[in-house]
């Protein structure tokens, strides 16, 4: 384990001894070690990254009071946001939640509706809790990524691009991803991410493309050859 992972081991213990039996088992805690995974990925500490991830899987899941009722309330609220019904698909993902505090999906959804309602701090409390649940969901820190992108967190960020890229079942897909949002996103803070995340992992970078200026801005020879324009690249899908 790198440095970083040995501090966080050490503050969590710190941390553990300090709270109650109860606070132990809530949901704080386990958004704890999924912010400790986003730490510890920006520093690309392999080691600690795994260690909070078996810390949240040795937690007890919660148990579903109805899962037949979990169950229709999600299919309920995936038609709804097909639809675009976002109000209506978000009280049915959070009927889903109560009747299965344990279903990573009904969770997941709600932080993607709450980032599309402009409710980051939501957002982010819902999808740390989706990964909570399930912490190799790749989607989930995707999603994460793009709510600290609006909150123009790099670091955070570039934490949770990383763990996508790490989660990912296809990484080649996941690598054309993180270039495409390092190449043509407008925000600052993903785009930046992105591209440390590339690095990170000793991808590819494709540099900007900037047409060097003649000795004389004012004189163009006559036989420049001209540049043929780049095809934009598809933009990916959440």
């Amino acid at each position: 384990m790198g440095d970083a992972g040995r501090m966080a081991a050490l503050a969590l213990a710190v941390w553990g001894a300090a709270v109650t039996p109860a606070l132990a088992q809530d949901s704080e805690r386990n958004r704890y070690y999924v912010q400790q995974m986003i730490e510890l990925a920006a520093s690309h500490d392999e080691q600690g990254v795994i260690a909070m991830q078996r810390m949240l899987e040795q937690e007890p899941r919660p148990t579903a009071t109805d899962p037949a009722a979990a169950a229709a309330a999600l299919q309920r609220g995936q038609a709804a946001f097909r639809q675009e019904d976002l109000n209506a698909a978000l009280s049915a993902f959070q009927q889903a939640s109560r009747s299965d505090p344990g279903n990573p999906d009904a969770v997941n959804y709600q932080g993607l509706i709450y980032r599309k309602l402009g409710r980051l701090t939501d957002s982010e409390r819902a999808l740390q809790l989706a990964l909570a649940l399930d912490p190799d969901r790749a989607v989930a820190w995707f999603q994460l990524a793009q709510v600290y992108g609006l909150e123009k967190d790099d670091r955070r960020a570039l934490g949770s691009l990383a763990n996508t890229y790490r989660y990912a079942q296809n990484p080649m897909r996941a690598e054309e991803i993180l270039r495409n949002i390092a190449e043509n996103e407008t925000a600052d803070a993903l785009r930046n991410a992105a591209v440390a995340a590339l690095r990170l992992y000793r991808l590819p970078v494709e540099p900007a493309i900037v047409p060097p200026l003649p000795s004389n801005p004012g004189i163009v020879p006559m036989d420049a050859p001209s540049e043929p324009a780049r095809a934009p690249r598809p933009a990916p899908t959440p």
